[in-house]
């Protein structure tokens, strides 16, 4: 059992009970999970023909701190997908009706069968076996087109493998997701821009770094490997630009510091 389930004083707020909590969420290798649903109105047509209709939305949700969960839809393979919004523990419990047997018998299967393939994909991937590596990811994709472990990988192996316009799918993928740059894939992240810089896919390399600035514009290991690509790519005047927000943010960066000397006889040669 999770340990923040065990401690009571970190679950439970005066306005709901560890049995509440136990309707809707179970302790997993994930910390609390659940699924959920919700009941809306649309308004459906225009005019004299409109109508209202009542629909039933479902949502996956996982802890992400101790009265905080994240909230994602679920699509059509029962995956969940997209975006994610935070809920406290009290949202969920007065706002939303728990789904216990959907989350036993159809999500969380899918949830393990995306993990599954993506940690096939991985283990190819690092083998030197890319036809495998891109099988499983696409496996993962199938269910869920927009995971972001899948797309790195996928993209990562393609351009491991010199495959650019397959790459270059991928990467318009990847920077159309909101949590592309975050913190949890941070790994992945900077391996798959350093890729594309030594595919020499300089544009592309840009615009990854430009898209995450977008993201997290306090980041200045962003604009440091911004101003890299720009200098790769002849484009010395935005890379100065692009340096000078780094150490802006951090005058001690280190590297960027060494960037700015090597600049600096590019100037004057």
């Amino acid at each position: 059992m999770s340990e923040k389930l065990q401690d009571k004083e970190n679950i439970v707020a005066e306005d709901y009970t560890i049995a509440d909590v136990s309707k809707y969420c179970m302790a997993t290798d994930l910390g609390l999970e659940c699924v959920c649903s919700k009941r809306t109105t649309v308004a459906i047509g225009t005019g004299t023909t409109a109508k209202k209709e009542d629909s039933t939305l479902f949502y996956y949700a996982k802890q992400i701190d101790d009265d905080l969960l994240a909230l994602q839809s679920l699509n059509a393979h029962w995956a969940p997908s997209g975006p994610a919004l935070e809920v406290t523990m009290l949202e969920l419990i007065t706002q939303y009706q728990p789904e216990v047997d959907m989350f036993l018998k159809q999500v969380k299967p899918v949830i393990q069968k995306i993990a599954k393939a993506v940690a096939k994909g991985d283990r190819h991937r690092k083998n030197g076996e890319p036809y495998s590596a891109a099988m499983e990811y696409n496996n993962a994709l199938g269910l869920d087109e927009k995971n972001v472990r899948a797309l790195f990988g996928l993209g990562l192996t393609y351009l491991q493998y010199n495959q650019h316009d397959k790459a270059a799918t991928v990467f318009e993928q990847l920077i159309a997701l909101d949590g592309f740059a975050s913190a949890e894939f941070k790994h992945l992240f900077n391996q798959f821009g350093i890729e594309l810089r030594k595919q020499d896919m300089l544009d592309q390399a840009c615009r990854y770094y430009s898209r995450a600035i977008e993201v997290c514009a306090t980041d200045e290991n962003l604009y440091f490997n911004l101003a890299r690509a720009f200098v790769q790519g002849g484009r010395i005047g935005e890379a100065e630009n692009a340096l000078e927000k780094c150490l802006g943010i951090n005058p001690g960066h280190e590297e960027g510091q060494k960037f700015k000397k090597y600049l600096c006889t590019l100037s004057f040669s």
